[in-house]
């Protein structure tokens, strides 16, 4: 689904009606170079400076209370001493005892003093039930004022944070080179394209696409740049190949090594090395001895005449002049007929037949030469479809190839624009690095858009001068070794929780009496100058009785964490393939050393608020 189509509608068209493409062509075509939209979390808010020290309740003194607890403990015992006093006082009193009347009196007296600690202690229990109820509303009342304080804080930094940008372009601050992109899907690739793009072309530079997928990569991009009046161009290939004069760009030597780097992509690796001399050989001698335009067409006418198998149509003029075919007959002993020269032969007459005309209505107008598509301020898509696939593939390396010629031989300007090609897993990993070599000389930026990560295109991938992204992996094992790109890191993993909960209880009780009681009686006579008697009786009763109770409570907690450190993916394969459509992954060595980003390259970002207009990395 096109992006633009699902974007809101902001803009007025001239019925009045809303335009969401002119909108979003406006906004990806405005700002600096961006591949993508990251994604940054506001802060979490501060703890405030209170937030560990909440209000302690505080029980009231009890005191007062065991003070009087023990006096009716105390008063309680004076009861039954009491009691028994009284009992020896009544039984003094029978017996006539003087003092009988003031021991009955001062037991009375011991046993109303008893009564009174119980009612001092039942209004001392009232007091502090009362302190307490007062001590838990003033607690409340202090909490609630301090969560208020808490929750404030907490609101002010929340508003806060919604004023912050959450979205960021995500540029790159090493200013790669080259730039590879693995994985993905037709549609991701689109949005890449359309999010890199615009700025590109909205700051002048020019911007040629090399799509060899057939899934019209490029075609999102094309219509937002129309609506900004950029202007875009299309070379259809193979069709703008078949009538062009390949003269007008290449010498013969030139011509005969490109075709031969084409044709050799196309052996398996390790072929005999002997066969690209024997192509170039063969193309260069035709190519110098045509007269006229060097097309496909008198190419494979001349090849035909080497092999002595040329028969033009009787009645119908023939591709070659008889000037040209008398020539290039004369130079079929210079190349050889021995078995391996000739095989060669008609492999590569039958390669470049694939390329002539099959009809008036196969060919196009041609794009001019490869140089020529780099426009100033515009955009050039050069697309590879054909229903043959043999002519498909051969036509996506000449073209490859085509490229690679213009960078080597400098016809484009130093540090024009930036070259994108799509879908070149095919060509092998001695084909790209040979384009990124030529790309980094002349000073042209290159992007390689690669739906695998296989053994040949991992070894380009991390290149010097470059940046890499990735893009959702679907194949586990490209997905593992894309994980191994990223790199590893060491981490910090709870391993185990241990938690012990203990509680001792200690309870113990003693209790003592004591009694003791006597009588005395004592009687006397006195003589001498006086004469008297005297007598005595005392009666004395002790009591003691002692209770203690203790009571001890003793309660433990232990909590333990156990962290492993651990070297682990920096990201796990199943993120790479869970990764959204548009969603990426960003690897670069910048001035501030390698950095992992994950980003977003929806060109509809671009509606969403709250989007900045700077890089992160620029605020920082």
């Amino acid at each position: 689904m096109s992006t633009a189509e699902s974007a809101p509608a902001t803009g007025p068209r001239d019925g009045g009606e809303p335009d969401a493409g002119a909108e979003l062509a406006r906004r990806v075509f405005t700002g600096q170079e961006r591949w993508g939209w990251e994604f940054v979390q506001p802060p979490a808010p501060p703890a405030h400076r209170d937030a560990q020290h909440p209000p302690v309740y505080s029980e009231p003194s009890g005191d007062e209370v065991r003070a009087m607890e023990e006096r009716a403990l105390t008063a309680r015992k004076n009861r039954g001493t009491g009691c028994l006093l009284l009992l020896a006082g009544i039984v003094a009193y029978a017996a006539g005892g003087p003092s009988a009347v003031v021991i009955v009196v001062l037991l009375l007296i011991v046993l109303m003093a008893a009564t009174s600690p119980a009612a001092r202690l039942g209004a001392a229990r009232r007091r502090l039930e009362a302190a307490r109820t007062r001590a838990q509303r003033d607690h409340q009342q202090r909490r609630r004022a301090w969560q208020s304080r808490i929750d404030a804080h907490h609101a002010e930094h929340l508003r806060h944070n919604d004023t912050l940008d959450i979205w960021f372009p995500l540029s790159l601050t090493s200013g790669p080179s080259r730039i590879d992109v693995f994985g993905g899907t037709g549609n991701g690739w689109a949005s890449l394209l359309a999010t890199v793009g615009g700025p590109l072309l909205g700051g002048g530079a020019p911007l040629v696409v090399l799509d060899l997928t057939q899934q019209a990569v490029a075609l999102e991009l094309a219509g937002l740049a129309a609506r900004r009046d950029i202007g875009v161009a299309h070379v259809p290939m193979p069709g703008a190949l078949l009538d062009a004069d390949l003269s007008a760009e290449f010498t013969p030597e030139e011509l005969a090594e490109t075709m031969a780097e084409a044709l050799g992509t196309m052996r398996p690796p390790g072929a005999d090395v002997d066969l690209h001399t024997i192509d170039v050989d063969l193309v260069q001698t035709v190519a110098e001895l045509l007269e006229g335009p060097v097309t496909f067409a008198r190419l494979a006418a001349g090849l035909r005449v080497l092999l002595r198998v040329y028969d033009p149509a009787p009645g119908a003029p023939g591709p070659l002049s008889p000037t040209e075919v008398e020539s290039i007959t004369r130079a079929v002993d210079l190349l050889g007929q021995g078995e391996r020269v000739q095989n060669e032969l008609r492999y590569v007459r039958a390669q470049t037949e694939l390329l002539t005309p099959r009809g008036r209505e196969a060919a196009v107008p041609g794009g001019g030469r490869a140089a020529d598509w780099w426009r100033p301020g515009g955009l050039t898509i050069v697309t590879t479809e054909d229903s043959v696939r043999r002519r498909k593939d051969l036509t996506d390396r000449f073209v490859f190839f085509r490229l690679v010629h213009a960078l080597r031989t400098r016809a484009v300007a130093h540090g024009s624009g930036t070259l994108v090609v799509a879908g070149a897993d095919h060509l092998g990993r001695d084909a790209l690095e040979s384009m990124a070599r030529e790309a980094r000389t002349a000073g042209v930026r290159l992007v390689f858009l690669l739906e695998h990560l296989r053994e040949g295109t991992v070894q380009v991938a991390g290149g010097a001068d470059s940046a890499t992204v990735f893009m959702r992996m679907g194949n586990g094992e490209e997905a593992k070794a894309a994980a191994q790109f990223i790199g590893q890191e060491h981490k910090f993993l709870v391993n185990q929780l241990t938690r012990q909960v203990g509680e001792t209880l200690t309870e113990g009780r003693g209790s003592s009496y004591g009694g003791q009681g006597g009588v005395s009686d004592t009687d006397g006579t006195t003589s001498g100058s006086s004469w008297g008697s005297s007598s005595s009786f005392s009666t004395s009763l002790s009591r003691s009785w002692q209770d203690s109770t203790n009571t001890s409570t003793a309660r433990s907690t232990t909590t333990g964490e156990n962290l492993s450190r651990v070297y682990e993916f920096a990201i796990e394969p199943t993120q790479l393939q869970a990764l959204p459509v548009t969603g990426l992954v960003l690897v670069e060595t910048g001035p501030a050393g390698r950095r992992v980003v994950f980003g977003d390259c929806n060109p509809g970002i671009n509606f969403l608020p709250r989007l900045s207009t700077r890089p992160r990395a620029a605020l920082t």
